[in-house]
């Protein structure tokens, strides 16, 4: 088999294709490395002010409910003394009219 006078530049440009590919690969997984670093020490670093974040509004929300609770108790004892007022007098009239 004749080897061909542009056998040699054929490798050489083959060797040159291969080490531009991975130089263009190798800029974007460094990058794509380096950015996943980064967001694990981020995620490491922020993990304590966001669980005291946490711990704060879950003590709003526990104030909060205490309250609300407190203030919807008054209408609500309210209306259920009011029933029960009304049923005794419903009661007693009846008792007094001989329906019962």
């Amino acid at each position: 088999m004749e080897s061909s006078p542009l056998a040699p530049w054929r490798d050489l440009a083959l060797v040159w294709f291969i080490l531009w590919a991975f130089i263009f690969t190798l800029i974007p997984g460094a990058a794509f490395y380096f950015a996943v670093v980064g967001m694990r020490r981020f995620n490491r670093w922020i993990r304590l002010p966001l669980l005291q974040a946490q711990v704060w509004a879950l003590r709003i929300q526990h104030g909060t409910a205490r309250v609300a609770d407190q203030i919807a108790e008054v209408p609500i004892r309210m209306h259920s003394n009011a029933a029960r007022a009304r049923v005794t007098a419903r009661g007693v009239i009846e008792f007094l009219r001989g329906d019962w």
